[in-house]
Order: structure tokens, then C-alpha cells, then sequence
């Protein structure tokens, strides 16, 4: 499956559950990579979007 239709899919698959099951197998595979930096950006990320949905 060619990149962009993979984040084409992630991108309007409503279903919350299999896009967590997504996120999380990113991550496990990111984590058997070795990519232990990719792992801290997608973590601080998420971590600022959070926070803007936050109310003050």
C-alpha cells in the first residue's frame, strides 16, 4: 500500500478504536526500529495538541 494512501485512510477512518489499534502498532514498531526519538516527537506532539484542547 503506497504511503499516501495509508495516511489517506488514517486521515477519514471514523472508527477510534481501529485508530488506536493503528497508533499503538506504530509505535510498537517504531520501538523494534530503534527510533526511540521518533517515539518522543509523536509523544510531544499529541502532548501540545492535548493541551490546546484544554479550555483555559
Amino acid at each position: 500500500m503506497p504511503k499516501q494512501e495509508i495516511i489517506y485512510y488514517i486521515e477519514h477512518e471514523s472508527n477510534s478504536d481501529l485508530i488506536y489499534l493503528i497508533a499503538v502498532t506504530c509505535i510498537e514498531r517504531l520501538m523494534k526500529l530503534g527510533k526511540v526519538g521518533v517515539i518522543k516527537a509523536i509523544l510531544d506532539s499529541g502532548t501540545a495538541t492535548l493541551c490546546k484542547m484544554i479550555p483555559k
